[in-house]
């Protein structure tokens, strides 16, 4: 019977042990790893679902701000032709057909502002999705938008202040107090009016009054940040 060498028993059982630790080790790190790395994958993908949800939010944001900005351009479009029209005719109103007088008439009697929305934009500044967003030039974009709109919301603010003005100057100044309230028709409003200097100065001030341009440039920006929001977001 043959000698037992404990020694290499003893080697050998201690190999085994030290080999099956380290596999072991190395199946448990192996899960934990692949655990996080899921979970982060869980994570980002959820982040960028709620990134995609919210700029979709600023896209239609931008779309309403777009035709609200539209809606008083063309308004303001309204004040200029009428304003050239009667410089033309020497502030004549006899001398400007009926027909012409009613379909640019709101420069006698309209008073109205330029509105637009922050709601998306807001929920998208209070949240930490900023960061999130990868296209740093994209995101520029459209604060810049936002600030176009802030800007302009201001000069026409500052028109119809002073159209409100040259407008309820007139009026006041008039003993009847019918001129705006349906008493007289639009041609006697516009007669009227015409006799009083400070409403003189606001018609030929109007033309000139903004870069009226810029309203055009501001809709063409809408509209291309529209288009790169949808193709982004869709």
């Amino acid at each position: 019977m043959g000698k037992i060498n404990f020694n290499r028993l003893n080697h050998t059982v201690k190999s085994w042990h030290i080999g099956d630790y380290f596999r072991q080790f190395s199946i448990v790190a192996a899960g934990i790893i692949v655990t996080f790395w899921g979970s982060d994958r869980i994570t980002e993908n959820a982040r960028q679902k709620e990134v995609r949800a919210t700029m979709q939010l600023v896209t239609e944001e931008l779309e309403y701000n777009r035709q609200e900005l539209r809606n008083i351009k063309h308004l303001l479009d309204i004040d200029i032709h009428m304003s050239l029209l009667l410089r033309e005719h020497d502030m004549d109103v006899s001398k400007i057909p009926t027909d012409t007088l009613w379909k640019y008439g709101k420069l006698f009697n309209n008073m109205d502002e330029f509105s637009y929305r922050t709601d998306a934009l807001d929920v998208l500044k209070g949240s930490s999705l900023m960061q999130y967003i990868p296209d740093k030039r994209m995101l520029q974009d459209v604060l810049q938008t936002y600030f176009e709109l802030g800007r302009k919301q201001k000069d026409v603010s500052d028109y119809y202040a002073t159209k409100t003005d040259a407008l309820m100057s007139a009026a006041m100044s008039r003993e009847l107090a019918n001129v705006f309230d349906g008493g007289d028709s639009l041609r006697d409003q516009a007669l009227f009016l015409v006799q009083y200097k400070k409403f003189i100065n606001y018609v030929n001030m109007v033309p000139g009054f903004l870069y009226w341009h810029e309203f055009d440039e501001l809709d063409e920006m809408l509209d291309k940040q529209i288009q790169a929001l949808r193709a982004k977001y869709k």
